[in-house]
């Protein structure tokens, strides 16, 4: 499959394949997506502006009026509590296909290069429960820059596959300190198999495996500076064959039955509700 991918040939499969199971996040039902790391120089919504598929999409938009506010993201953590693994299946060498949807519209004045980030959260406590003195936690950075969109196209939906990709690292915990470890050119499997350091003073972790993933995070800036406007839509992650999930960023339910009579007409979304 190539990286950059027809948003029909992926809407085939899954009709015919049944190759995920796709989750609605709506304004009513959001199914455990939130927004974070909002600055007051950015917004992250859900909203009708430019839907890919059904009448939605998640929005971004960034207007710097002060260095570093231009910030925010959009995530879902399925790790409940700190030393709380729900999904213990979910590690890092389980990581089966990584895909999301992403649109840069023409209006904005950011460099080139700049699009949506694609974020995976990892927590790894070194085999060792209960003995926090040695848990690393990150995150895993795919970033367009870094992966032959230096330019990237404009006012078009672009979905991309980006398992094979590359990826750097932000510690955010570890014995030796936090903050990127400036190695930009590294695979899932490299950070798995090689775990390369960055420079001189980089914090220095090992991440393998059985490196447990707790969520994933999708977001713009900081210190982009200008203005972005752009979008994201299909958020796909899977582990293994049978844990596969496709989050459809929508405003409005898409699977609503019409003959359905406990479904009713919401005002506040301008869109058929179920209760």
């Amino acid at each position: 499959m190539s990286r950059l991918l027809l948003v029909s040939s992926l809407m085939a499969c899954s009709l015919v394949a049944n190759a995920f199971d796709e989750v609605e996040v709506t304004p009513a039902n959001p199914n455990g997506w939130e927004a974070t790391n909002v600055r007051d120089d950015a917004m992250v919504e859900l909203n009708k502006d430019q839907p890919l598929f059904g009448d939605g999409s998640l929005m971004f938009f960034t207007d710097t009026q002060t260095a570093g506010q231009d910030k925010a993201d959009y995530h879902l953590v399925w790790q409940q509590s700190a030393g709380s693994i729900d999904f213990p299946q979910r590690t890092l060498g389980n990581v089966s296909a990584l895909n999301y949807a992403w649109y840069r519209d023409a209006a904005s004045t950011v460099a080139d290069h700049f699009i949506p980030v694609f974020r995976l959260y990892f927590y790894d406590d070194a085999g060792t429960p209960g003995n926090f003195a040695d848990d690393v936690a990150g995150l895993l950075i795919w970033e367009g820059v870094y992966n032959g969109f230096g330019s990237p196209a404009t006012d078009s939906w672009q979905l991309v596959d980006i398992m094979s990709d590359h990826f750097w690292v932000y510690v955010s915990q570890s014995v030796q300190g936090t903050g990127v470890i400036q190695n930009f050119g590294s695979t899932l499997d490299d950070w798995i198999n090689g775990n390369p350091q960055g420079q001189p003073g980089d914090p220095q972790i090992n991440l393998s495996a059985n490196t447990y993933i707790i969520g994933v995070n999708v977001g713009v800036g900081s210190g982009w500076n200008n203005s972005f406007l752009g979008y994201v839509d299909t958020v796909r992650v899977a582990f293994g064959a049978s844990d596969d999930t496709l989050f459809n960023f929508e405003v409005c339910p898409v699977f609503v039955p019409n003959d359905n009579p406990d479904v009713i007409f919401d005002d506040s979304f301008e869109c058929f509700k179920r209760f």
